[in-house]
């Protein structure tokens, strides 16, 4: 190997950095190779006209947006982008590059811009391939400060009639102009000497929450700001379902003020050596055995530890004909491993109708129009079941001591009015269970149909 060959090794392996700064050359082997890749098969390094490729990053509160030009090695642009007050994401500072694109570019000059962001080609191809029809408005636009001024040149650029390509490509690849521009829009972020641009505040409200994070196995919380938008939504639905499960299980642990008194009084049958106390103490640990063992590793203290021992506690007593956090639907959801996971994925199933997603989601907020809920908002006060009292009319049965018309009560077996119904439903699911083990047996199994007489 010659010197010069080592020296270059040696120089390359001494370069620090998180990635590689790509060097495309169209000669020799490497043709070969680059020509191969993602925009070489596009046709980019063919392109006759400006090739460009651009990035934002969002680090720390801070936004950087930079470009990579493959035709002038040295037309090189990145800035900071403003207006952190109302919330970073990647996507403005993408839109920035772009616009740092179009400012930096001729309009006479044909451009071909590789994109890696997906929200922003359709932003563009809204407003200028499609179009927004006469009530076209900036008020839902993402970015509408940059995306405004960018649109308003590409319009230049296509009157002119110069050709525009934006393609989308992967980021994080390898490609050279994607790579550089990475680079660019971290170094945005990190110099002080580059300039803020797109600074100027909207009097548009900004919401602050937290987030709950999970990094290398550590639960954490991160503040956040932002303008209204989904993940401000979400925020606070997840605060109103995080409110309303406390609710329900401050309703459960009524006693937990009283917890330092019974902490006393078992010490203090612990301690005693008199009958009484050996009774109190012994009657005690067989009817709460979670809560003796509670207070005995004093996990009382912690509040979450506390209130999971209750529901134990609860459940050992054999109360199951009552809900142990209130009502069926809390138990369903805060129940472990089942709750909102599989709410989850039969709300995220596309095969399930729109109707049947909405009855589900209604189902859970318990707000179906049955007796119940209506005499809730005030519009009744009769809350029976207005089905059982029919059927028992019918029949000639007594009207007296009818049950209350809830959701839950409607959709099972001990409604009079659905009974056939309600247990049609239960065969009908009974067959399709027993047909699909049937159909998946092996010929060796000795399952046969003996239930089947037990429910057709």
């Amino acid at each position: 190997m010659a010197d010069e060959q080592k020296a270059a090794l040696k120089k390359v392996a001494g370069v620090s950095g998180g990635k590689d700064e790509c060097r495309v050359r169209l000669k020799g082997r490497e043709r070969d190779y680059w020509m191969g890749t993602e925009i070489g098969m596009l046709g980019g390094y063919g392109f006759q006209g400006q090739v460009t490729a651009d990035d934002g990053s969002d680090k720390q509160g801070k936004m950087g947006a930079g470009y990579n030009n493959l035709r002038r090695k040295k037309k090189k642009q990145l800035c900071k982008v403003g207006r952190e007050e109302e919330g970073c994401s990647s996507n403005r500072p993408e839109f920035a590059a772009f616009l740092l694109v179009l400012r930096d570019t001729l309009i006479e000059e044909p451009l071909l811009y590789l994109c890696d962001n997906q929200s922003l080609l359709k932003a563009v191809n809204r407003w200028i391939m499609i179009g927004e029809g006469g009530k076209a408005t900036w008020v839902r636009a993402p970015e509408e400060d940059i995306l405004a001024a960018a649109i308003e040149i590409l319009r230049k650029r296509i009157a002119a009639g110069t050709a525009n390509f934006l393609v989308k490509i992967k980021a994080h690849r390898g490609e050279p102009a994607n790579e550089g521009a990475c680079i660019l829009a971290a170094k945005a972020i990190s110099d002080p000497k580059v300039s803020n641009e797109w600074c100027q505040r909207t009097n548009r409200a900004v919401f602050t929450w937290r987030k709950l994070c999970q990094e290398a196995g550590k639960v954490t919380h991160q503040d956040r700001h932002s303008t209204f938008n989904n993940c401000v939504r979400d925020a606070i639905r997840r605060g109103a379902a995080e409110n309303e499960v406390q609710k329900h299980e401050e309703k459960l642990t009524g006693a937990c003020r009283q917890m330092s008194i019974f902490r006393r009084r078992y010490e203090k049958w612990c301690k005693g050596d008199d009958i009484e106390d050996c009774t109190h103490k012994q009657q005690y640990e067989e009817s709460y055995p979670s809560m003796v063992k509670v207070l005995q590793q004093s996990t009382w203290i912690d509040d979450i530890k506390f209130l999971k021992s209750c529901v134990r506690a609860r459940v050992e007593q054999g109360n199951i004909n009552h809900p142990a956090y209130g009502t069926w639907t809390a138990d369903f959801t805060l129940r472990q491993n089942e709750r909102r996971a599989f709410l989850g994925k039969y709300l995220n199933d596309p095969c399930v109708s729109w109707r049947h997603k909405r009855q589900e989601m209604m189902a859970i907020a318990e707000i179906i129009p049955a007796a119940k809920w209506f005499a809730k908002i005030k519009q009744q006060s009769d809350v029976s079941g207005r089905l059982c009292k029919r059927t028992r009319e019918q029949r000639g049965a007594s009207t007296e001591n009818l049950p209350e018309e809830t959701y839950g009560h409607i959709n099972s077996a001990f409604c009079v009015g659905m009974a056939t119904t309600v247990t049609a439903a239960h065969h009908f699911i009974w067959r399709h269970l027993y047909a699909s083990m049937q159909a998946a047996q092996t010929p060796m199994s000795k399952l046969r149909p003996l239930v089947q007489v037990f429910h057709t």
